[in-house]
């Protein structure tokens, strides 16, 4: 547990068209929050998040090509283009990465504004690798009971059973468990 609790006057619950007007109302009535029509967006990320996934990763390419364009009018040193790419902009995909995997297009545009310097591919299945972590470890979260329940009711992250229109943050969830759990390997001590 990380100690943080949730701010039931911050938060809102969107329901989907789907979802039956009575277990809308004692779901509100359970978490007592608003109601929203549509999410905006989530620390700089639509949500839901639609058909064309790299649509949801526009404002961060958007805030990426800003920031190097302002940069790119002062001199740096080779080390100081380093230290620019990589402290800079790699905050700027972090929450995004961490959430979501990124589709290729988005990576490769990603790559070509940071001239190579970094593997952000690498860098989006580590973020995601760390909620495969959670998963694993931190069984009491919220966030489990609620993929474990659709996706993993066994409670084995890596064998989840198949769903037919799985979330795109679990698509990103199992995608990474998966690539991960290739690299496993047994260590005797």
């Amino acid at each position: 547990m990380s100690g943080q609790s949730i701010n039931f006057e911050k938060s809102m619950v969107c329901f989907s068209p789907n979802t039956p007007i009575p277990q809308r109302a004692t779901t509100n009535e359970l978490l007592n929050m608003k109601v929203a029509d549509n999410l905006d967006g989530c620390l700089g990320l639509p949500i839901p998040v639609g058909k064309k996934k790299s649509n949801a990763f526009r404002s961060i390419l958007n805030r990426m090509a800003s920031r190097i364009n302002s940069w790119s009018k002062r001199l740096l040193s080779s080390g100081g283009k380093e230290v620019f790419v990589k402290s800079i902009l790699q905050s700027i995909p972090t929450y995004a990465f961490s959430v979501f995997l990124a589709p290729k297009g988005v990576v490769e545009e990603i790559h070509s504004m940071m001239c190579r310097v970094w593997d952000i591919q690498l860098f989006n299945v580590a973020l995601l690798g760390r909620q495969v972590w959670h998963l694993i470890h931190s069984r009491d979260t919220l966030c489990y009971k609620v993929l474990g329940a659709k996706y993993f009711p066994d409670g084995n992250v890596f064998h989840p059973k198949n769903s037919d229109k799985p979330s795109f943050k679990w698509q990103s969830i199992a995608k990474a468990a998966s690539m991960l759990h290739e690299g496993f390997g047994w260590s005797v001590v």
